[in-house]
């Protein structure tokens, strides 16, 4: 369906132009008050519209899905990398507490030696004493000093044992915390695990978004090549104009269609021609942003039409009487319909940037009125081509 609604209206096709007619906008016109083939152009007008507005929107459609993952992706990024920050804490926190169980592990082993040895001490010290007394062998101040000895021995002993005790106690409140944020590391992770698969989901959905994009840019882009080239080629098929029928060389015959003049590219082979098959630029185009385009002669407008984002968008055509068409393209507005008379310098439009156009300006080109037609595409259906043999206009500026 996507190649259907691209081959029909590929994001340019704005008008479709009667054959027996240059330009004809139906508008909003009742398609039933029309007759014959008039009828089934008209309906056939409204159902390319119909198509292009369906593509308009599903290009916004696009557009608004990938600006809706960037902030997803956004969104995920900042989590992630807040998780990311909250487990590396954890695991030096875990590093850390780690570190101190096995500091105070230690610690506990060597206060229980301590202790061992103090009872062991404790004991031995006793057993002497009762022996001493029983024995008689000392007396009993001697004996007496003995028993403060271990007396002063069991406190050390009891001073040994509340230390053992406090530090067996802060062990086990210390690996209780230590498997609580082991608990919570491992959670995070699944978390952070998560978030990665989050992240990379959403980037799948927009390549495919951006891949079905780009692959329309490109045929888009290369419809545009196309019907640029079809232009020179439908150009060039029309033969060299008959200089004896058109007016003679003279400065000044016409005004130039813009103020202030300046020149982008000139009539003939030009640094950019290279790209057109006929490696010949027909007209002069004049660097113009949106500004007023003016009529190089007086006349009476032989035609108009919109070729949309291809050829020369917006166009005025406009048959001086002299054997001489002149034609203006890439406007933003067009002032003039088909059947007006025009002034020499009188407003015709205001410049744009519609059609194949890298930046605002006007394109200029003369035709002889012998040669001048306006034709279907064979590239786009409904696409209608202005076409002549081309003169170098500034034979006349």
């Amino acid at each position: 369906m996507n190649k259907i609604l691209l081959a029909m209206a590929i994001l340019g096709l704005l008008f479709f132009n009667l054959k027996d007619s240059y330009a004809l906008d139906f508008g909003k016109t009742d398609c039933d008050k029309y007759d014959g083939s008039l009828k089934d152009e008209c309906e056939k007008w409204k159902d390319t519209k119909t198509i292009i507005n369906l593509k308009t929107k599903q290009e916004a459609t696009i557009k608004n899905q990938l600006d809706l993952i960037n902030v997803e992706q956004s969104r995920n990024q900042t989590e992630l990398q807040k998780s990311k920050k909250v487990v590396q804490d954890l695991s030096q926190q875990i590093q850390d507490l780690d570190q101190k169980i096995q500091e105070k592990t230690k610690l506990l082993e060597y206060q229980k030696n301590i202790l061992s040895r103090l009872i062991q001490s404790y004991y031995e010290d006793y057993q002497q004493g009762v022996l001493d007394v029983v024995l008689a062998d000392e007396k009993f101040s001697d004996i007496f000093g003995q028993s403060d000895y271990i007396e002063h021995s069991s406190l050390n002993m009891s001073e040994v044992i509340k230390n053992v005790q406090d530090i067996k106690n802060n062990l086990q409140s210390e690996q209780a915390d230590l498997e609580q944020k082991k608990t919570e590391s491992e959670g995070l992770k699944q978390d952070l695990q998560q978030k990665n698969l989050n992240l990379q989901y959403t980037e799948d959905k927009k390549q495919i978004l951006l891949g079905q994009t780009q692959a329309d840019k490109a045929k888009y882009e290369q419809l545009l090549s196309d019907i640029e080239d079809e232009i020179n080629q439908l150009d060039s098929s029309k033969g060299e104009a008959d200089l004896s029928k058109l007016p003679p060389i003279k400065k000044g015959y016409f005004t130039y269609p813009v103020n202030p003049v300046k020149i982008t590219q000139g009539y003939g082979k030009t640094s950019f021609s290279k790209h057109y098959t006929t490696g010949k630029h027909n007209g002069v185009d004049f660097s113009a942003k949106y500004q007023n385009v003016f009529a190089a002669k007086a006349g009476k407008v032989l035609a108009t039409g919109n070729n949309g984002r291809y050829g020369y968008g917006k166009w005025v055509a406009i048959d001086h009487g002299d054997g001489l068409v002149t034609l203006y393209g890439h406007f933003s507005k067009q002032l003039v319909s088909k059947g007006d008379s025009v002034k020499e310098g009188g407003i015709i439009g205001i410049s744009g940037n519609t059609g194949y156009s890298t930046g605002p300006h006007v394109h200029f080109s003369v035709f002889s009125k012998s040669s001048f037609d306006v034709v279907e595409s064979t590239k786009v259906s409904g696409l209608m081509l202005p076409t002549g043999a081309s003169v170098n206009p500034m034979r006349y500026f």
